[in-house]
């Protein structure tokens, strides 16, 4: 948040576990250990944000069979049923593997989210889900 006040904090972990977290700075491609603590800081903001049923953004992607019969009806019908708002969607067909990849862009509690993840996940010709939330208010 460029112009914000920057606070300079100061603690002590042991030398191994240091060391286990400059790695995690250097593999994950971060400048500087100030980055990855804000980043963290604001990851537990969001999860507690999300768990106090806060307003969250969301997207749920998927990999799915589009030659299963009914699925993009039923995905369709728990999409427009869930009480989060579907703000954009991005289909994209695969042909060499003969499957079909969607992102849907969602906003709404962080269970209205997490609960369209599973109801899509749990039909029959879904290969993979994965989800992720951030809060825009963190």
């Amino acid at each position: 948040m460029s112009g914000s006040n920057l606070v300079r904090l100061s603690f002590s972990i042991e030398e191994e576990l240091n060391d286990k977290f400059e790695t995690l700075i250097r593999e994950q491609g971060y400048e500087n250990r100030s980055e990855y603590i804000r980043d963290m800081i604001r990851k537990q903001l969001t999860r507690r944000h999300c768990a106090a049923g806060g307003d969250v953004i969301g997207t749920i992607s998927f990999l799915y069979d589009p030659e299963k019969p009914g699925l993009l009806l039923k995905l369709l019908k728990l999409r427009n049923g869930s009480p989060a708002q579907v703000l954009g969607d991005s289909r994209a067909l695969l042909p060499r593997d003969g499957i079909c990849s969607e992102m849907l862009m969602i906003r709404g509690k962080g269970s209205d989210i997490r609960a369209l993840a599973e109801s899509i996940r749990k039909q029959t010709g879904v290969l993979q889900t994965e989800f992720v939330i951030t809060s825009p208010g963190e």
